[in-house]
């Protein structure tokens, strides 16, 4: 897609998100997980959207920061109950508009935030905007899905092409209500480890096209980049409630990385 930016996303679908992925993730351990780690300093949420878990937080008592490059998902934010204890930052997650050395204790990067930055440059961008963003003693959280979870494109094990897994070329059915259907269709490239795809929105009014893409990384990639943007792992779970990570069997991680010593 090449027309494809960083404020792409959220402009598709800043008026459905609230609906359509309220539950990507367990809020309240989230919520509970991020306020323990950040110990009362302040917490940076990149790509916060709509404030899905920005609001929860500020109302933790989190001193939360929204940064999206998105004015729609920020707008949307705006208007909640709430919105006034959220810090809203307009910009890039890959380029924030954000000086060096701000001290956050946390830096939040909610489910697959990271990896709808269009590919490994922009990743690294990120990861290294971070850690220069992070308190010494920060921590930055990436949460994210395992597509192939445990192994390198290619490898045995690997993604696969069976029903339910990304295929190429492929459409799934998303809602069918009685004024409007939802279909989603999207290509897999394993290779280049890039998944791209539209939400079809068909109703009355007529059809809407929301487009969406990834580029993903193995767990194993994810740390190397850290690595490179001078940050190294401190733990990863399967889940927000602090679940042990199988390297074979999760479909999801929350990594956590600190400045490297």
């Amino acid at each position: 897609m090449e027309d494809y930016h960083p404020r792409t996303y959220g402009e598709a679908f800043a008026d459905v998100y609230d609906e359509w992925y309220a539950d990507v993730t367990d809020t309240a351990a989230c919520v509970a997980a991020v306020a323990r780690l950040a110990g009362g300093g302040p917490v940076l949420e990149m790509g916060a959207g709509t404030g899905r878990l920005a609001l929860p937080l500020a109302a933790a008592g989190v001193d939360i920061w929204a940064l999206d490059a998105s004015r729609a998902m920020l707008a949307a934010l705006a208007v909640k109950p709430g919105a006034e204890r959220v810090r809203p930052v307009l910009g890039d997650m890959a380029r924030p508009p954000l000086r060096p050395g701000a001290g956050f204790t946390v830096v939040l990067c909610a489910f697959n935030s990271l990896f709808n930055l269009p590919d490994a440059a922009e990743q690294r961008l990120c990861l290294e905007a971070a850690a220069t963003l992070l308190a010494p003693a920060g921590l930055l959280i990436v949460e994210t899905s395992l597509p192939g979870a445990g192994h390198e494109p290619g490898e045995a094990g690997g993604i696969t092409t069976e029903a339910g897994d990304f295929q190429v070329d492929s459409v799934d059915v998303r809602a069918v209500e009685s004024d409007r259907v939802v279909l989603s269709a999207w290509q897999h490239d394993p290779v280049n480890q890039n998944i791209r795809g539209q939400m079809i929105d068909i109703g009355a009014g007529g059809i809407r096209l929301r487009p969406w893409q990834l580029h993903y990384r193995t767990a194993a990639q994810l740390d190397a980049a850290a690595r490179d943007a001078g940050l190294e792992l401190v733990e990863r779970w399967a889940d927000w409630g602090g679940g042990t990570f199988d390297p074979i069997l999760s479909t999801e991680q929350i990594a956590v990385y600190r400045p490297r010593r």
